[in-house]
C-alpha cells in the first residue's frame, strides 16, 4: 500500500501570510519589510521549527481564524507598544521605527495556535526562543487573546441615538447622518462620531437636532452650537481626517 507524503508548506511565501502581512501593516500603519528575505525565511523556518508545530497546523489558524488573528495582531502590537513606553524602554529598535518584517504573522499564528490548543506550551516555546522574562510575556499574551476578540479593526464609527451604527466613517456617512438627523424626533434626534487617535485615545463629536455639538476629545469636554449644517458636516469632515486641532480652533473661539 502507497502512502502520499504531505508536502512541505512554504509558510514565509504562501499568499495568505502575504495577504495577512500586507493587512495588518495597513492598519497600524507601519512599514512592511522586505528585505533580506533570505535571513528573515531562515529566522521564521527556525520559529515554526522550535515551536513544534507543523506547518499545515499553522496555515489552519491563517484559515479558520482569520478576522480573530488579525484582531489579536493588531491589539497585540498596540499593548505591548504601550507596554513597553510605559516601562521607559528605547524606542530606538522598535517596530515602531523600523517596522515589520515579512512573515511576521507567522509568530503570532503560532502564538494563537498555543493559546488555542497548548497555553502551558507557549511558555515553553518563549522560554526556547529565550524570549526576556517569557514568562510575564506568555501571561500577557493570554490576555491580550482574551481581550482581542471584543474589539472593532476600525478606528472609526458613526452611532446613532435610535440604534443604527456603521464602521468606517466616511464622508458619504456624514452626508446621511445630516439628512437622517432632520427626520429625527427629539428623543432620538443625535448621533455621534467616534475616532481614535495616534495615541489610541477616543475623540467623539455628538451632533443633536439643533446643530448644538458635544465634543470629548480624551479628557477634554466642551459643547459648541454650530450656525448651519454647513458648517457642521465642515466640522465632522475635519473630524474623520483626525484635524482635531483645527476643530479645536472653531470650537473654542
Amino acid at each position: 500500500m502507497w502512502f502520499k507524503r504531505k508536502k512541505n508548506i512554504d509558510l514565509f511565501n504562501h499568499p495568505l501570510v502575504s495577504q495577512m502581512d500586507e493587512r495588518i501593516t495597513g492598519l497600524i500603519k507601519v512599514d512592511l519589510i522586505t528585505s533580506d528575505q533570505e535571513i528573515i525565511k531562515r529566522l521564521s523556518d527556525e520559529e515554526i521549527k522550535q515551536s513544534g508545530i507543523n506547518s499545515e497546523s499553522i496555515l489552519s489558524v491563517f484559515e479558520k481564524f482569520n478576522e480573530d488573528l488579525i484582531k489579536f495582531i493588531c491589539y497585540s502590537y498596540h499593548q505591548e507598544k504601550n507596554y513597553h513606553k510605559n516601562k521607559n524602554q528605547s524606542t530606538e529598535e522598535t517596530s515602531e521605527t523600523l517596522g515589520l518584517s515579512k512573515g511576521f504573522s507567522i509568530t503570532y499564528a503560532i502564538y494563537y495556535h498555543f493559546l488555542i490548543n497548548n497555553k502551558t506550551g507557549l511558555s515553553k516555546y518563549l522560554s526556547k526562543r529565550k524570549i526576556p522574562q517569557f514568562d510575564k510575556f506568555s501571561k500577557r499574551l493570554e490576555l491580550y487573546f482574551s481581550q482581542s476578540k471584543g474589539v472593532s479593526l476600525s478606528d472609526s464609527y458613526i452611532q446613532y441615538a435610535g440604534g443604527y451604527n456603521k464602521e468606517d466613517v466616511n464622508s458619504n456617512d456624514i452626508t446621511k447622518a445630516l439628512e437622517d438627523i432632520k427626520k429625527m424626533d427629539e428623543e432620538h434626534g443625535a448621533f455621534w462620531i467616534s475616532i481614535l487617535n495616534e495615541e489610541d485615545e477616543e475623540m467623539v463629536v455628538e451632533v443633536n437636532k439643533d446643530l448644538n455639538l458635544s465634543l470629548i476629545f480624551g479628557e477634554e469636554e466642551f459643547q459648541y452650537q454650530s450656525k448651519n449644517f454647513e458648517e457642521t458636516k465642515s466640522i465632522l469632515e475635519l473630524h474623520i481626517n483626525k484635524e482635531f486641532d483645527k476643530i479645536k480652533s472653531i470650537t473654542k473661539n
